[in-house]
This record gives C-alpha cells, sequence and structure tokens, in this order.
C-alpha cells in the first residue's frame, strides 16, 4: 500500500485549518457519500463514534484526512467499501493495476459505488475494465491482500503521543493535588485536539462513576479548551480554597455548580470557580 503522500497525510495535529487541495477532496467526497445515504452529520458521528464537529471540519476542509482506524468507522456506519475512502485520504495513489488515482478518477468510482442499483450482479471492475488473465486475477488479489495486511497494522497501531501525567485528582471530595510530573502516558493522536499543553492526571475516588469513570483510570485535560466548556463538561476544577476535584461542569444565573455522577456525593456550589483543563480522553489501564 502506497505511503500517503505530503499533501494528503492523515489527520495529525496541524498548526493550520485552511483549506487545502487534499482536505477539499476527502471533503467533498465524505459529503457526498453521507448524503446519499440519507444520514445527517450528528447520526454519522453516533454510528462512526466520532464527534460531529469534527466531521464537520472534515467536510469544510478544516482537517486533514482521518486515519485509517477512522477511516474503517465511516465505511462501516456509510456502507461504502474502505479502499475508497482510502483512495479520497491519499492513501492510495494507484488501484490494484496500477493504473493512477487522480480526483476524477477517484469521484466516478465512489459516485458509482454509491449510486448503484441493488443489482450487484455485475462488479464495477467489469464495466469499465478489460477481462484479466488469470495470473493478473492472481496478482490482483494479492495486491488487495498486501492492502488488507497494512491496513489492519495500521488500525492497531495508531500514531501516538506521551501525555505528561501531573499528580493524582480526586472524583469524591475536593482535596489538593501534587502538580509535577510522575511519569508518560501513552496516548492515540486520534482525536485529540490540537493542545501542546495536554496533560493527564490519574483518578482518585468514585464520584464520577455512573460517568464510566473509576479509581485508578486516567483522564487526559486539555487548558485551551477549559474556555469552550458545555453544561455538563468533565473537568478538572480548584476551588477558591485551592482544593481540587473531577466533576461535572453546570453553569447555573447565580454561579457554578460542580456535580458528581454518584448520589453519594453532593452537589457543590460556588460563585466562581477555576477550570484547569476540560476531560478529551479517558485511559483505562489493566
Amino acid at each position: 500500500m502506497a505511503e500517503p503522500n505530503n499533501a494528503m497525510k492523515n489527520d495529525t495535529p496541524s498548526t493550520s485549518s485552511e483549506p487545502t487541495p487534499a482536505r477539499k477532496q476527502f471533503g467533498n467526497i465524505l459529503r457526498k457519500i453521507r448524503k446519499v445515504r440519507g444520514k445527517s452529520i450528528y447520526e454519522l458521528a453516533r454510528e462512526a463514534q466520532v464527534d460531529a464537529g469534527y466531521i464537520s471540519r472534515l467536510e469544510n476542509a478544516h482537517r486533514n484526512p482521518p486515519s485509517p482506524r477512522i477511516l474503517q468507522r465511516f465505511a462501516d456506519a456509510l456502507t461504502v467499501r474502505v479502499d475508497l475512502l482510502m483512495m479520497a485520504a491519499g492513501y492510495l495513489e494507484f488501484d490494484n493495476t496500477g493504473q493512477p488515482l487522480d480526483e476524477e478518477e477517484i469521484v466516478k468510482r465512489v459516485e458509482y459505488e454509491i449510486t448503484r442499483s441493488a443489482d450487484n450482479s455485475q462488479s464495477y471492475g467489469d464495466t469499465v475494465q478489460p477481462q484479466r488473465t488469470t495470473g493478473e486475477i492472481n496478482d490482483v488479489l494479492k495486491q488487495l491482500d498486501d492492502m488488507k495486511k497494512s491496513l489492519v497494522e495500521s488500525l492497531s497501531e495508531g500514531p501516538t503521543s506521551e501525555i505528561p501525567i501531573l499528580g493524582a485528582i480526586p472524583a469524591g471530595f475536593p482535596i489538593g493535588v501534587v502538580e509535577n510530573t510522575i511519569g508518560k502516558l501513552p496516548v492515540e493522536r486520534t482525536e485529540l485536539p490540537n493542545d501542546p499543553d495536554l496533560f493527564a492526571l490519574k483518578v482518585t475516588g468514585d464520584s464520577l462513576i455512573g460517568k464510566g469513570i473509576i479509581e485508578g483510570d486516567y483522564v487526559v485535560l486539555s487548558p485551551m479548551l477549559k474556555n469552550a466548556l458545555e453544561q455538563g463538561s468533565i473537568c478538572a476544577v480548584r476551588l477558591d480554597d485551592d482544593e481540587v476535584t473531577l466533576k461535572g461542569v453546570y453553569f447555573a444565573p447565580d454561579g457554578v455548580i460542580l456535580r458528581s455522577a454518584n448520589p453519594d456525593y453532593p452537589d457543590i456550589k460556588r460563585s466562581t470557580v477555576s477550570v484547569i483543563g476540560k476531560v478529551v480522553r479517558l485511559i483505562r489501564q489493566f
């Protein structure tokens, strides 16, 4: 399987959100498939287990094409062959016969795939390509097998970053937190915000057990997103008495409510709080 060229790298963090030809190509194709399948952005986000805002940024050419892992989720949700999305994302520069794949050819194949009738008795290849000899067919099958192996390796390994672990944080009654690096946590970069100050904390306590966060888990936090919170965002918060806790943050007319996901812990109400960072990833190690 060909490596993507520099213009069509997978979804690694980028300092620019400017549209590029590679981003426009993938965004246009993803939008076309989604609309033909009759899915809203929110439906696709739910089925592919990604954020709706992420899909919107992809379709509007503000993010690089996704990693093979995310492409497989999109393919499953949209009932489309993953190799078509791999073509659109720039991972495949040639088809299984060695024919170069320019944007026009990719779009033509995608349109055929998503609009063909329910009668699948005749494949796309049969309609546009001459008959192949047994040797040529074997070569194609070998190339497809090599492609599958490369895709499986990409899906299983994936790019990672080492996030500094700055200590432990109580998901319970507020106490202090020691803010010094105690180790590194390897985390997949997929879907992480482009925040150079990401850090991790180890969870103690059980006040967020209703959110699936248990003692011993690690949470990755983004300081950059602390000013873009939604109701109920899980955040590390420093209270007015300099104690720290991990809670859901809710905004009320008279201040802020810090809420657990365990009936054993009462709400904490404050006129103001200092948000340290928003939780963007939960890591559980076994």
